[in-house]
């Protein structure tokens, strides 16, 4: 079975985009050895995967990535304080949580889920 391990983050401005993250999410973000414009993201302890930013020149293919938060209320107003977007409606799936989307800085859409079990801030 094949298990998520990481996740690139394409941008067309990738330090813009690495500023981004750290402010919404808290995420480490540090420069590769190489390739220049490929910024590791270290996205905090325990399970989960870690990933990358990096620049569009090397790749241009979207994907959509899904981020747990405990408050999805303080991240979506916590994206749009950092140039982000809510991109529709927060949406209840019974059993899962709360799942909503937004855009980042550079357009780039993310999936947010905020579990059952979880208690906002």
């Amino acid at each position: 079975m094949g298990r998520i391990v990481h996740v690139e983050i394409v941008a067309e401005d990738h330090n813009r985009a690495a500023e981004f993250y750290s402010k919404v999410f808290g995420w480490q973000v540090t420069p590769a050895p190489m390739p220049d414009g490929y910024l590791l993201a270290e996205t905090g302890p325990g399970e989960g995967i870690d990933g990358a930013i990096m620049s569009r020149r090397y790749q241009s293919q979207p994907t959509i990535a899904w981020i747990e938060v405990d408050d999805l209320e303080a991240t979506l107003e916590a994206a749009r304080g950092a140039g982000g977007a809510p991109a529709g409606e927060i949406q209840e799936l019974p059993g899962i949580g709360r799942l909503s989307y937004l855009r980042d800085s550079e357009g780039v859409l993310i999936g947010l889920r905020q579990s059952s079990s979880a208690t906002p801030r």
